[in-house]
């Protein structure tokens, strides 16, 4: 989904249904945009690297597929590294806050 209003901005920043929710492999649980940035800013390198690897990037895709976030997904998708991943996060979640 392209962010064109403040509603599309609004259900990118909302927190999902149970049934959607990201589990991380190190046991966290992610609701929404804003507990993926805190997730990506303490979790060890060995269970991010468990979500980002050469061939998949779990991260963007459940921002795309559940989140509806395509920009931020591809972001994430071309993104190797955790810091960046996190900043790329804060960066967005700033966007859209001064969109909703």
């Amino acid at each position: 989904m392209t962010i064109r209003n403040k509603e599309d901005a609004q259900r990118v920043l909302r927190s999902v249904p149970e049934v959607k929710r990201f589990y991380c492999h190190d046991g966290e649980i992610l609701s929404n945009i804003y507990e993926l940035k805190v997730v990506l800013g303490k979790m060890h390198s060995s269970a991010y690297r468990h979500h980002v690897t050469d061939e998949k990037n779990d991260f963007a895709r459940w921002v795309r597929e559940v989140l509806g976030d395509t920009k931020l997904a591809g972001d994430l998708a071309k993104c190797q590294e955790q810091k960046e991943a996190f900043r790329i996060v804060a960066d967005r979640i700033a966007w859209l806050q001064a969109r909703a």
